[in-house]
């Protein structure tokens, strides 16, 4: 997400020179507008979303300190960096008193300016990932009071939210309406609004989006108490790109009797393998986006699995929808996969084959854990059969391969809550879970509470250091 500049001057000639000299793409900083005094800039600020401030002190109308004054009143977070070629301590002062964020002399040095913007930046994505951090983790704790208190610190009313996801595609929070944002995964994202989004613009960006892109856009608003739920929906939601095999807006969750149907002849078909083979082939050749959504389709992978036509396959298992999605460019690709593995087999190696292979496949897990891990990945790159390496660490752990690589990471995230100061989100995708509102719930199924409540922890037994 590019975060929104306004520049304010009187000098023309010093706004052109900012505009051109400053690298503002590659700081993740977009210039939304510019003013030439403080007025100008105010109206400006109330009327446009605005991230960072760079003002002048000298301008007609409204100077710049005047301008900081106003702007705390009602825009108490954003960063505000000063241009003045006044070295006066008077100025310093007063800017400190109104929490300016930096200051910059001029003549302007844009090396100087490039790494205080740069500090700003790294500032002001600090506090939105501690913020979203904080506002999923109160989620997952499920206190609507604390749902309700935490909304109206972020400007909600009422006891309800409109959710929207997006996977896939960038910098649309602005577009369709968002008033607060989450980065929740690698390229996903969740908005929050007190009122209905921008629908027809969501169908604009997915109109001219490419390759693996969604945007989950639910018409109703999620009660707090529900929020939980709600938000598991809305990333579903996302997700029926995979599905549809193209970029999609998605606005209910594809679940009815047709959904039903499948899965009834699911069961009718599993015990025997021509008639399996040939019904997952005129699957992955239908138009499944009114079968399912990616929650169903991940269900319906591992009843397949589980039918007699695939028992004794070599097929891989998956442990999450997100992983499906990552493993498969879309659904009819996993449905030939699944077509495929009905194909006989030769059998495993014997688990008896020795230590060596467990130890490789323990040291592989340790080295690689934060990347994207299936069991495909593991068995080509370390020449085993798949099937092997699961019984392995079935015989060896007592744990499946999802028990044992989920355990890993959250036990690495448990360390680096305690000795880092990185945000859970940093955490999260360092541990190698790509949905952070996933690793929240996973984190607190294995260790009993949210990251948030463990930390806490942590610091009362250290005393609050």
């Amino acid at each position: 997400m590019a975060l929104k500049v306004l520049l304010a001057d009187d000098e023309i000639r010093a706004l052109r020179h900012l505009m051109a000299a400053v690298p503002w793409g590659q700081l993740g900083l977009e210039v939304c507008g510019m003013a030439s005094n403080g007025k100008e800039a105010l109206d400006f600020i109330d009327r446009n979303p605005v991230d960072i401030l760079i003002t002048d002190i000298r301008m007609p109308e409204m100077d710049g300190l005047e301008l900081c004054q106003r702007v705390r009143e009602k825009h108490r977070e954003l960063a505000i960096i000063l241009l003045t070629g006044y070295a006066d301590f008077e100025y310093a002062r007063r800017g400190i008193e109104l929490q300016v964020t930096d200051y910059c002399l001029k003549p302007i040095d844009i090396e100087q300016l490039t790494v205080t913007l740069r500090r700003a930046v790294h500032q002001e994505f600090s506090r939105v990932s501690s913020r979203s951090d904080a506002l999923l983790d109160v989620i997952e704790e499920g206190d609507s009071q604390q749902i309700s208190r935490a909304f109206s610190e972020l400007g909600f009313s009422g006891d309800q939210a409109y959710l929207a996801g997006s996977f896939g595609v960038h910098n649309i929070e602005r577009a369709i309406n968002s008033e607060f944002t989450c980065k929740v995964g690698k390229h996903k994202y969740l908005y929050f609004a007190s009122r209905p989004f921008n629908a027809p613009e969501a169908a604009r960006i997915i109109a001219f989006a490419k390759g693996r892109s969604g945007i989950g856009l639910p018409v109703e608003p999620a009660s707090y108490e529900a929020l939980d739920r709600a938000i598991d929906d809305v990333l579903v939601m996302t997700f029926q790109y995979f599905v549809n095999g193209a970029p999609t807006l998605c606005g209910h969750l594809v679940d009815g009797p047709l959904t039903q149907e499948i899965f009834h002849q699911l069961a009718e078909k599993g015990g025997d393998p021509n008639q399996m083979k040939s019904w997952l082939h005129e699957l992955a050749t239908a138009n499944c986006s009114m079968l399912f959504n990616i929650r169903t389709a991940f269900r319906f992978f591992n009843k397949v699995l589980l039918s007699p036509a695939l028992r004794d396959s070599n097929c891989i298992s998956l442990d999450s929808f997100e992983q499906m999605a990552a493993d498969y460019l879309k659904l009819t690709d996993l449905l030939e996969d699944l077509n495929a593995c009905i194909c006989p087999q030769d059998p495993p190696p014997s688990v008896a084959e020795g230590s060596n292979s467990f130890l490789a496949v323990m040291d592989y897990l340790n080295t690689h854990y934060a990347q994207p891990l299936s069991l495909r990945t593991i068995a080509e790159e370390l020449h085993l059969n798949a099937s092997y390496i699961s019984q392995l660490i079935k015989n060896e752990t007592g744990l499946t391969y999802t028990q044992y690589i989920t355990e890993l990471r959250i036990g690495k995230a448990k360390e680096m809550l305690t000795n880092t100061k990185l945000s859970l989100a940093e955490i999260s995708e360092a541990v190698g879970f790509n949905d952070y509102f996933y690793f929240i719930k996973k984190f607190k199924r294995e260790v009993g509470v949210t990251p948030g409540k463990f930390l806490q922890h942590e610091k009362n037994m250290n005393g609050g250091a």
